[in-house]
């Protein structure tokens, strides 16, 4: 069975949005429309981003996959559960928000931060118990 966690929206991604947006309004009032428009097309992505970011726990033929898939602009990343090795809680800089730190094999790690960081965790120690 397919389970689903969206990403988590934070201050921080809020603040970002509303930055870019208030800096590209800024351009297209003192009439620098390429600018403006650049910016405007960061903030059209940067949203998309953090509303179609989803984590998908899906079972393809005999294992367990971490599908995720951050919006129409990038490619989606499969992590076999298996080469998950530890998963930890972090959070940035000043508290601001939380994200989950994958480590996958000897040196790949993956940030995440899907809305229910608790849930999401035991989803992944059920799945790599099954496997077992």
């Amino acid at each position: 069975m397919d389970r689903t966690f969206h990403q988590r929206f934070t201050p921080a991604s809020a603040c970002g949005i509303l930055a870019f947006a208030l800096l590209a309004l800024y351009l297209f009032w003192v009439k620098n429309a390429l600018a403006g428009c650049c910016l405007a097309a960061v903030v059209v992505v940067m949203i998309e981003r953090i509303i179609h970011t989803t984590y998908v726990f899906s079972h393809n033929g005999n294992e367990e996959m971490l599908v995720i898939n951050k919006g129409r602009f990038s490619k989606t990343k499969h992590i076999r559960i298996n080469d998950i090795v530890k998963c930890h809680k972090m959070s940035t800089g000043f508290g601001l928000s939380q994200y989950i730190l994958l480590q996958c094999g000897h040196k790949t790690l993956v940030s995440v931060q899907p809305d229910n960081a608790d849930a999401f965790i035991a989803e992944i120690k059920k799945r790599q118990a099954t496997q077992e």
